[in-house]
């Protein structure tokens, strides 16, 4: 029995540490570090605006280092990671290790991850939505991404998202205070339209701009495995993880920009 009792010890303990690694390797195939470093770089740039839009320039230095430890790396990869271990069965992993690690799927990952951080230039922004708002719709580059848009469900996914995030800096910037938290939410839900169209705007841009060099056969593959099991678990998880991510970033920002205004009042 002894012996039984430590086999199937040893079992679990090496089922656990075969899906750690697996979700590890899932995370390097997608570049999720790579995708935190862009995330952090926004976060500088979010940081600056939020000193000029609440705390007209007052939070200084102090603020922008507080904002940069709110963004913190580790903290992030732990939620995606977490979020994945959580919602993803080891078949699901396997099949996705195993399209994001193919040439296509590393493609895909470092054309978008070349467009975010090209798009955070805003001569390359509004180039891009220009492109989108003149171009030419009945070409089969923009058919496909629009496909990929509506099977993944990007744009109301982003746009709950979104809301979320805004929501939980109001609740932080409250300090505790408290207040009407429906009212808040019903609030933001007033400017869901214009949200819609932004995220809509955005997107387009966005893919129409990285998924430019990609065959149109390519594009197909990678719509087809956006319609599987495993795509659509993946497209869950990402959304759930980062969700989570800027829904915690969000809050603790909405707190720094109130403890720095209520600094001012006194």
């Amino acid at each position: 029995m002894r012996f039984i009792a430590t086999f199937l010890a040893l079992f679990v303990w090496t089922t656990s540490l075969q899906a750690e690694e697996k979700v590890e390797q899932l995370m390097q195939a997608l570049q999720v570090d790579a995708v935190i470093d862009i995330l952090r770089d926004e976060g500088s740039s979010l940081g600056q605006d939020l000193q000029q839009t609440f705390l007209n320039n007052n939070g200084g230095p102090v603020f922008l280092d507080q904002v940069d430890r709110i963004y913190d790396a580790d903290r992030m990869r732990d939620q995606v990671e977490s979020v994945f271990a959580e919602t993803l069965t080891e078949s699901q992993m396997d099949r996705a290790i195993l399209f994001f690690e193919s040439d296509l799927g590393q493609a895909i990952t470092s054309l978008e991850l070349s467009a975010r951080v090209a798009l955070a230039d805003e001569a390359i922004e509004e180039m891009a939505q220009d492109a989108y708002k003149n171009g030419d719709r009945s070409t089969e580059l923009y058919r496909l991404v629009d496909e990929y848009i509506q099977v993944n469900n990007l744009i109301d996914e982003n746009v709950h998202n979104s809301i979320s995030a805004d929501y939980n800096f109001f609740r932080g910037m409250s300090l505790g205070v408290g207040g009407d938290d429906g009212e808040l939410l019903a609030q933001l839900l007033e400017e869901k339209d214009s949200m819609t169209e932004d995220t809509r705007m955005w997107l387009y841009s966005f893919f129409l701009l990285a998924y430019k060099p990609l065959t149109d056969s390519q594009m197909r593959e990678n719509i087809a495995f956006s319609r599987t099991e495993t795509g659509k678990a993946i497209n869950t998880a990402l959304f759930e993880s980062f969700n989570r991510m800027f829904d915690t970033i969000y809050y603790q920002l909405g707190q720094a920009v109130a403890q720095v205004l209520k600094g001012s009042d006194l």
